[in-house]
């Protein structure tokens, strides 16, 4: 058995040459059953659809609405920069250690 730099696989019996050698009948046989399949998926024409129910609909209409609510809300912000920036800033730190312990606390959704 010989290959060549193709990878093909020569024997003595695709070598001949003549009218028809087996490895061209081999050839010609694949391309005609490539081209058989190709008409007959380009035949039967499938038409995909996509149905969307009404809960998706919603779903991304909320979607679509939260993108345009800010991400910070200014106005609370506002308010405690003012207040930082007077000096009158105050919270009770207790409170906010239980606030964040509690916050941690909370099962993950």
């Amino acid at each position: 058995m010989q290959f060549n730099r193709y990878g093909i696989l020569h024997t003595e019996e695709n070598m001949k040459i003549g009218k028809k050698t087996t490895g061209a009948t081999s050839y010609t046989s694949g391309v005609s059953a490539y081209k058989k399949a190709a008409k007959v998926e380009s035949k039967s024409s499938v038409n995909d659809s996509v149905e969307v129910s009404s809960s998706f609909s919603l779903v991304q209409k909320a979607v679509e609405e939260l993108k345009l609510v800010p991400d910070i809300r200014t106005e609370a912000i506002a308010g405690i920069q003012k207040e930082f920036d007077d000096g009158s800033y105050h919270r009770d730190e207790v409170k906010v250690a239980e606030k964040v312990i509690e916050d941690h606390m909370k099962p993950s959704v």
